[in-house]
C-alpha cells in the first residue's frame, strides 16, 4: 500500500505545471474550490437548478393570463319600455286680456298667487260707464211705461196692434241697451277663467289697456303634461290611456298615462306627438323642464345590468363580453330600458355569465382566468 501511495505522489509531482508546483498549498485549495463551486452552479448538480427553472418558466406562463371579474346574469320578466326625451308643460294655461279699453285701476294679483276661477286679477277705470248705464236704465223704465200706456190702449181698442208692437219694440231696444252697458262695466273687470297660479304679469297700474291686450298669465297645476315625439317606426305602438312615466331632470319620477298621440307626423322631422298626463296635486311640476318619458310597449326577457359593462366591437356594435370555458366571447345586447334602478337588456341567454370588471382590457378570443366578486384574483 505504501508503494502503491508513494508511485501516484511521483506521477502527481511529473504532471504537475512548475507554477502549480511551486504555487503556496493554501492558494491551491482555494482555486479547487472555486471550480468546483463554478462547475456546480453551471451543470445544476442533482438537477436542483432544472427543476427551479421549469417551475419558474410554469408560474410566468400562469401569470401571463389576464384575470377579470365576472357575474351571472339570470333574465326576468320585463315591460319593454320606448323612452322619449322630452319637457313637461301645463295641460291648461290662458292669457288674461282685457275686452274693453281703459287705464289700469288696480291689480289684485301678483306672480306667484293662487286664484280661483272668476277672480278678478286686474280692474279698469269705469269712467262714464256706471253713467251710461244709468242713462239705459232710465230709458228703460220710460219706454216700460209708453208699453204699459200702449198695451192698455190697445186693450180698448184705442189703439192698433201696429202701435202696440212698436212700444215693445222700443221696450227690448232699451232693455238690450242696458245690458250692453252692464257688460261693458262689468269688462273693466279682467277676471280669471281657470283655477290656478298667476305665472306672469303684463301691466302695471295707470298702464293704458286696449281691447286684446293682456293682463296676467294664468296656468292650472292639473294635470300636467310631457310631451315629446316618437319615431314612425314607434308610434304604432302607443295605445292612449296606456300606462307611462317621465322622470324628470331632478331625477324625480311621476307615474301618468298615455294621454294622446298625433295622428300626423311634423313634416320636418316626420315624427309624432305623444302627450303623457301626470298628476300635480301638490303643484311640484313646472313647465318646460327637461324629462324622460317612458311607455312600456311590451313584455321580455330582460336581465338588468350596469351600463358601465356595455362595450362597442370593432363595427359599432352595443355589446358585453362574456367567458365560456375560459375564452372570452362577444355578445350583442338591445337595451329595453334604462332608469334610475338600473338598465334592462335582451338578447342573453338566462345564466350567462360576463365580465363586470376589466373587459376593456380583453377581446375576443382572449383566454382569462374568471373570478367572481368577492373571490381573491
Amino acid at each position: 500500500m505504501t508503494r502503491i501511495l508513494a508511485n501516484l505522489r511521483a506521477w502527481w509531482d511529473r504532471v504537475q505545471p512548475g507554477f502549480w508546483r511551486r504555487m503556496n498549498s493554501g492558494y491551491r485549495w482555494a482555486i479547487i474550490i472555486f471550480a468546483l463551486v463554478v462547475l456546480y452552479i453551471g451543470t445544476g448538480v442533482f438537477g436542483g437548478h432544472k427543476q427551479e427553472q421549469a417551475a419558474s418558466d410554469a408560474a410566468a406562463k400562469t401569470n401571463d393570463i389576464p384575470r377579470v371579474q365576472v357575474a351571472t346574469l339570470v333574465s326576468f320578466p320585463r315591460d319593454a319600455t320606448l323612452t322619449v326625451r322630452g319637457r313637461t308643460q301645463a295641460l291648461h294655461w290662458v292669457d288674461t286680456r282685457a275686452q274693453v279699453d281703459g287705464i289700469v285701476k288696480a291689480i289684485h294679483f301678483e306672480k306667484g298667487d293662487r286664484v280661483h276661477a272668476g277672480d278678478v286679477l286686474c280692474e279698469l277705470m269705469v269712467n262714464d260707464r256706471g253713467a251710461k248705464l244709468d242713462q239705459a236704465r232710465a230709458l228703460v223704465s220710460e219706454r216700460q211705461k209708453e208699453w204699459d200706456a200702449a198695451d192698455n190702449l190697445q186693450k180698448q181698442g184705442a189703439m192698433s196692434a201696429t202701435g202696440a208692437k212698436q212700444a215693445m219694440a222700443a221696450l227690448e231696444a232699451a232693455r238690450a241697451g242696458q245690458r250692453t252697458q252692464q257688460i261693458e262695466l262689468e269688462n273693466t273687470r279682467v277676471r280669471a277663467p281657470i283655477s290656478g297660479f298667476v305665472d306672469d304679469r303684463y301691466v302695471n297700474v295707470g298702464d293704458y289697456m286696449r281691447v286684446g291686450d293682456k293682463c296676467e298669465l294664468v296656468i292650472a297645476p292639473e294635470p300636467f303634461l310631457a310631451v315629446g315625439a316618437v319615431s314612425e317606426q314607434d308610434v304604432g305602438k302607443l295605445k292612449i290611456g296606456a300606462p307611462a312615466s317621465a322622470t324628470l331632470v331632478s331625477g324625480e319620477n311621476v307615474e301618468g298615462k298615455v294621454y294622446f298621440v298625433a295622428t300626423k307626423a311634423d313634416p320636418t322631422t316626420r315624427t309624432f306627438r305623444v302627450e303623457v298626463e301626470l298628476p300635480n296635486s301638490d303643484a311640484r311640476l313646472r313647465d318646460g323642464v327637461s324629462a324622460d318619458i317612458h311607455i312600456p310597449v311590451r313584455q321580455v326577457e330582460a336581465m338588468k345590468i350596469s351600463p358601465g359593462i356595455l362595450v362597442l366591437n370593432d363595427n359599432g356594435v352595443v355589446g358585453v363580453r362574456t367567458v365560456e370555458s375560459g375564452t372570452v366571447h362577444f355578445k350583442p345586447v338591445k337595451i329595453v330600458s334604462d332608469g334610475p334602478e338600473g338598465m334592462w337588456v335582451t338578447g342573453l341567454a338566462s345564466g350567462t355569465t360576463v365580465i363586470t370588471v376589466g373587459q376593456e382590457f380583453v377581446a375576443e378570443g382572449s383566454r382569462v382566468k374568471a373570478v367572481t366578486a368577492g373571490a381573491r384574483a
